[in-house]
């Protein structure tokens, strides 16, 4: 096959991924339309309705999970020898969440420019900040094996009571303790191939065969900064003070989203203990994180919420579980409210001019250096006179 061709067929791969993603984000849309269709609107705005202001405190868990969060990346940007500001980096953890609750694989986008904008902010180098984002990345997913793992554990009665009465048996027993070892392995899967594959280096060469002469030019003259990433990214592996630290945080921001859950159904009149709430909560975080296509898991996770409050046998579940997925939402689009406004006092269109001029100049200075080392090389003699 020709180059051409290998392209085009590429590309083809690519449009039909785009394509598939798209039917199953709106796929996704449907089912959550459907789900509020079927349910008592009008008892889940009365629920709503009845607790009045004291709705609002839906808003208050999502930033200490964020804070957590940033509180980690700070601990690994430390152990490289980096100091940036707990603030800073929360603010971009809530400017970067919004993509990722508000765009199909948003959380990919969100992982792209994370490092632009903290460097942006801080100075620091953005292959530093790669760095201990993916060490972040592979720490939140061995966090969340864990939460699942241990909540199913301690919670393992009430899952079974769940599964019975939706399966028949103990199906979901298994199932979660099965995801929660997969999540487990799979961040050190993650970690492995990070450390020790030299992944940015292997970006690098992957962009590097694009046909955009740009994108080659760019990818060129910064390919010690990919090779610096994966020196980085070996030294955090290395570090077992720093992932320690970092794991527990993560852990707390798993341990704050499911006592969001908790508030919420409490503040409702759900009649369920923090183990229950946290048993189920465990379960269908791995599907909400498993739905990458879906923003925020929408659809697959409200019907799994509506479903396990009715296999609950919680009173009056036709109407908190509606005003419990209603809740969560209002309070995922006013934080996504909050994180749009943040990213555009960022002034992404300037970052972009910025890395453009640094571009520009970094391939000057490359020019410069080429043309003093073709001046000052030696001659070739001149040839003999007969």
């Amino acid at each position: 096959m020709t180059e051409a061709g290998k392209r085009g067929a590429g590309s083809g791969g690519l449009r039909v991924l785009q394509i598939l993603r798209w039917v199953a984000f709106a796929a996704c849309v449907l089912l959550f339309v459907h789900a509020l269709a079927q349910a008592d609107l009008a008892a889940a705005w009365g629920r709503i309705h009845a607790i009045g202001p004291l709705a609002l405190v839906v808003v208050v868990p999502f930033p200490g999970a964020l804070a957590m969060d940033a509180w980690a990346w700070k601990g690994l940007l430390t152990a490289l020898g980096r100091k940036a500001s707990w603030f800073t980096l929360f603010k971009v953890r809530i400017a970067t969440e919004a993509v990722t609750n508000s765009a199909p694989a948003g959380a990919l986008w969100a992982d792209a420019i994370s490092p632009l904008l903290v460097s942006r902010r801080t100075g620091i180098p953005t292959e530093d900040v790669f760095a201990a984002s993916t060490a972040k990345r592979w720490t939140v997913v061995r966090m969340h094996g864990t939460y699942v793992a241990l909540w199913t554990a301690v919670g393992a009665s009430s899952v079974i009571r769940v599964s019975q009465e939706l399966t028949g048996g103990s199906s979901l027993l298994v199932i979660a303790f099965g995801a929660a070892a997969f999540l487990f392995l799979l961040s050190f899967g993650i970690e492995a191939l990070a450390a020790r594959g030299k992944i940015a280096g292997r970006i690098s060469g992957q962009l590097a065969k694009t046909r955009f002469v740009r994108v080659r030019t760019w990818i060129e003259i910064r390919r010690h900064h990919f090779a610096r990433a994966d020196a980085q990214l070996t030294r955090l592996s290395k570090n077992t003070g720093a992932q320690l630290s970092a794991a527990w945080r993560m852990f707390g921001l798993w341990l704050i989203e499911g006592l969001e859950s908790y508030l919420i159904l409490r503040v409702l009149g759900a009649p369920l203990t923090l183990v229950e709430v946290l048993a189920f909560d465990a379960a269908l975080s791995v599907v909400r994180s498993s739905a990458m296509f879906a923003p925020a898991g929408i659809g697959v996770q409200d019907v799994g919420y509506l479903t396990v409050l009715q296999a609950y046998g919680v009173p009056d579940a036709g109407a908190i579980g509606p005003a419990f997925v209603v809740l969560k939402r209002l309070k995922e689009a006013f934080w996504i409210a909050i994180g749009f406004v943040m990213l555009a006092r960022s002034g992404p269109r300037a970052m972009i001019r910025e890395v453009e001029a640094e571009t520009e100049a970094e391939a000057e200075a490359a020019a410069e250096v080429a043309a003093e080392i073709a001046h000052s090389a030696p001659q070739d003699p001149p040839s003999a006179a007969t």
